[in-house]
Formats: structure tokens, sequence, C-alpha cells
């Protein structure tokens, strides 16, 4: 009876564990390898500009430029009180709201389980009726869990140690992230600030030259251009402007000139690269500028090298962000943790049903909100941009927020020093 048991037990705890995974196995169009480096599969997230091209709306697409071209700043995370009762009344965009669903899936296969091996062992279901938990069937099913009680003490600590740990370093991944993000926010708002205090100016009236208030202008516009499109070139959410809608409306909403198009197009470079054409251009502009005297300064060959180290910083920091998404966490680490998590719940009925019965039930929803709902955090942690679309509003890291305050600080820069 007791090897019978045992048998079975191990073979529920398989197919759950199957039943369990089998949402996550995606079938990734793979090819033949042809050469030994080759041992990987592409998965990306992100739809083909044709794709985009052909569901999308531009009434959509108008949305999406209404977002990144206002200055109106705005919220770039979630923000919050730090008193209990605020936090206790959050639902939405929170990790409770994404893994509900587990929880509640967990619980079911426990009390399935629970009255499975009381059929087994009594040949009822009152599984309510802890004073008859006795019997040969009752003792035979409490050593056969001896040993997955043991097991399951020892999975916890593991899983818990490596769960936190790994928590910790997807939250350092965020956090850098969002200082990378920062960074490039504040070399565009340097730039202007160094052109504009150093832009020629009429001696009587103390404004801009007809010329240097031209140049300003225009380098303010490229300043945004390059913003769009870099971070259009990362965010599945802005993605919808490198197609040829998405540049038609840029073009009629005025964020970029027929002919800058053209030029950009006629470059032999891919859709997600033309804002370093733009960049490129800046830097030829500024130093034909500084050339033409529209800028100028006592410290000239000072002010120059500060600028191209600016301009450099930028092509540095946006180059940056998509090494950064690249080599965010191994495959093989999210994998065996997501494993272990998921074995250490599954197993948690086995090893506790002799202890407590169908309150497993109850210690089981518990467990997985807490551990699944780390393994959740630990991953939106790892997709700042929300390219995967993983969890609905958890730690929503909104970048049109820094497109438009972006956008403010050139106008600021530009329009605060048009007196002087």
């Amino acid at each position: 009876m007791t090897s019978h048991l045992i048998l079975s037990y191990l073979l529920l705890l398989i197919g759950s564990l199957m039943i369990h995974l089998s949402t996550a196995i995606e079938s990734p169009n793979t090819r033949v390898l042809q050469h030994p480096w080759e041992r990987h599969v592409d998965l990306n997230p992100f739809p083909s500009l044709a794709e985009l091209e052909e569901r999308t709306s531009i009434e959509q697409i108008d949305d999406v430029l209404d977002q990144v071209t206002s200055t109106d700043g705005g919220i770039i995370i979630q923000q919050y009180r730090p008193k209990p009762s605020f936090l206790w009344r959050r639902w939405f965009g929170t990790v409770i709201y994404d893994a509900w669903p587990r929880v509640v899936l967990n619980m079911a296969w426990t009390t399935a389980f629970c009255v499975w091996v009381r059929y087994q062992t009594h040949g009822d279901c009152q599984v309510f009726n802890m004073n008859h938990m006795g019997g040969d069937h009752h003792q035979s099913l409490v050593s056969a869990f001896t040993i997955a009680d043991k097991l399951w003490s020892t999975l916890m600590s593991f899983t818990t140690f490596l769960l936190t740990f790994f928590v910790g370093q997807a939250y350092s991944f965020w956090k850098s992230f969002i200082d990378l993000g920062r960074s490039i926010q504040g070399s565009f708002n340097t730039i202007p600030f160094l052109l504009t205090t150093h832009a020629s100016r009429n001696p009587k009236t103390g404004r801009y030259t007809p010329e240097a208030e031209l140049f300003l202008q225009d380098i303010g516009k490229q300043l945004k251009l390059f913003h769009l499109l870099h971070w259009a070139s990362q965010a599945r959410r802005f993605r919808v402007l490198l197609t040829d809608k998405g540049w038609d409306q840029m073009v009629a909403r005025g964020l970029v000139s027929e002919d800058e198009r053209r030029r950009l197009h006629s470059i032999n470079v891919g859709p997600t690269q033309k804002q370093v054409c733009v960049l490129q251009r800046m830097v030829v502009d500024t130093q034909k500028a500084m050339g033409d005297k529209k800028i100028i300064g006592v410290q000239y060959a000072t002010l120059q090298k500060k600028l191209l180290e600016e301009f450099s910083k930028v092509r540095g920091t946006t180059s940056t962000v998509p090494d950064l998404i690249a080599g965010r966490m191994p495959l093989a680490y999210v994998h065996f943790v997501q494993i272990l998590v998921d074995t250490f719940l599954l197993s948690t009925p086995i090893a506790k049903y002799s202890d407590m019965g169908i309150f497993s039930v109850l210690m089981i929803g518990i467990l997985t909100l807490f551990f699944h709902g780390l393994l959740i955090l630990a991953k939106v942690f790892l997709d700042p941009l929300d390219n995967e679309d993983f969890c609905e509003g958890c730690v929503y890291l909104d970048l049109a927020v820094l497109l438009r305050e972006s956008n403010g600080g050139i106008d600021k820069y530009i329009t605060g020093a048009g007196i002087i």
C-alpha cells in the first residue's frame, strides 16, 4: 500500500508539473542550425514594421504622437503614499492583480488533491473531518509523505534564498535602466543650455541674432527627433512611428520636414538606426555654426570640446540601451528559477497534507501569492520597456514622460535665454 501511494503521488506531481508548465511552452520558429555558434532562437517580441503598417490606424499613430510631442511632463512611475491604508487599497498596477489567477489555480488543484487523498485513504470525501484521520491507510500515507515533507523543507530554504536574490538582481537592472534614461535626458538639457548661453546676440537688444535663433530652433527640433527615434527603435509602444504611416504623420505634425525624411530614407541604414544620422548632422551643424560665429565664446576651444563630449555621451548612453536589454539575464538563470518556484509550490500540498489536511489549500494560496508574486515582480523588473506585455500595469515605466520632459527642457533653455 505504501509503495502504491508513493508511486501515485509521484505520478500526480509529475502530471501536475506538466500541466502547470504547458501554458509556458512555446513553439518558436526554429530553423536548421548551419553553424556551431547558432545555438539560440530569436525571441524578438516586436512585430514587424509591415505588420504594424497594416494593422495600425492613423488615429492610433496620432495618439502616440500626442503622448510624445507635448511638454507637459507627467508621472514616470506609479507614485504611492506610505500609509498602510493607502497601500492595502491598491489593486490595478500591483503584483497581486496579476498573481491571483495562479493563486486560484493552485488552490483548486490542491483542493482536488485533498479530496482524492481522502477518498483513497478513507473511502469518503469528508475533507473537513479532521478527527477521522487514523487507520492503517492513514498511517501508510503519513509514512509516504515523510520524505516529501523533508524534501519540501529543504526546497523552501533554497527557493527563498534564490528567489529573493533573483528579485534583487532584477531590481538592480531596472534601476540602472532608469538611471540610463535620465542620463540621456540630462544630455538633452545640457546641449541646449550650452548652445543658448553662447549664441551670438544683438549687442543693443540682447536678443539672439536671426541666424543664431534659426540655428537654435533647428538644433532643438533635431534633438527632439533624435530622442523620439531612439525610443521608437527600442520600445514596442512607439515602434509604429518607424513605419511609413508613422513618418507621414510626423511630417504632417511638423516633427520632421519632407526633405529631411527623404534624406534619412536615402541613407543605407536600418529603420531602427536613422537617429544616428540625425545625431551626426547635429554635430556637423554645431561645428558649422561655431565657424560662422552663430555660437561664440571666450574659451572657444573649451566650448567646442565640451559640446563634442556631450554629443559623444549621447551616442554612448543611447547605444547602451539595446546592449542593456539584450544582456538583461541569461535564459538558463530565469528558466531555473521558474522551474524551482513551480516545483516548490506544486509539491506543497503533497508535503503538507498529512499535517494540515484541507487547510493546505489556504497554505498553497498564501505561498503562491508571495513566491509566484515575487517571481512576477522580478520578470517585470527585467522588462522596463514593457516590450513583453507580461504584467498589465505592474511597475509601469512611462517613456512618454521622458520624451515630454526632454521636449520641455529643450524649449525652456531656448526660450529662457532668448533675451539676456
